[in-house]
């Protein structure tokens, strides 16, 4: 939760804040809409320059937002530099729900990379879990959760766009987006920690049983 807050200001607070003042001041809605996607780029930077290094997932963002953006201001677009971080999300959550035909979930890796930080040890007992089957289970259906959250926010969202003047979309879907993802993550600690507890019952009773 503490790793959200950043995000919150970055993602939610200023492109918001800043689309608000373009717009009071007369700037051309495409620019005012697209200008808040500086700060996303700009929290990628301060990961890269904090690790030296930008997680698979970051590149894949960044690499959207520009995209987005160029083909926003090249197209004269405001519907889709309203959409394009929808698209995003939506495309994620495709990959979340196709990595179930893979041989462990996109869900797995992301909460690897969360838990271990880069620890060896850790690395190496996260993917010893996997063997485990109510602990695979459990990756799995977050997968599922992860998929269809993240798919039906994107539909919500895009309906906004098409519905509702920008102003109201730009102030209102990051806030849906952002909301979204702190209930994800609440869920997903919950299911996560009784997965443990269970686990440790089954080897406390395997224990006794021997």
């Amino acid at each position: 939760m503490r790793r959200l807050l950043p995000s919150l200001l970055m993602d939610v607070i200023l492109p918001v804040a800043t689309f608000n003042i373009l717009n009071a001041l007369g700037v051309p809605t495409l620019i005012a809409v697209t200008a808040g996607g500086v700060f996303p780029l700009i929290s990628i930077a301060r990961s890269w320059i904090k690790t030296r290094q930008i997680e698979p997932l970051g590149i894949v963002v960044l690499t959207f937002l520009v995209l987005g953006t160029a083909a926003s201001l090249i197209s004269g677009s405001v519907l889709f530099a309203l959409i394009r971080g929808s698209l995003l999300t939506a495309v994620f959550g495709l990959v979340c729900l196709a990595s179930l035909l893979t041989e462990r979930t996109l869900t797995f890796y992301l909460m690897r990379q969360i838990v271990a930080a880069g620890d060896p040890a850790i690395v190496e007992r996260w993917n010893g879990l996997w063997d485990v089957q109510s602990f695979r289970r459990t990756q799995q259906l977050v997968a599922v959760v992860w998929g269809l959250t993240y798919v039906a926010e994107a539909v919500v969202r895009v309906v906004m766009a098409l519905t509702f003047e920008p102003t109201v979309v730009v102030n209102v879907s990051p806030v849906i987006a952002f909301v979204a993802t702190i209930l994800l993550a609440l869920w997903t600690r919950h299911v996560m920690l009784a997965s443990r507890a269970r686990r440790e019952r089954e080897a406390a009773a395997s224990a006794l049983a021997k």
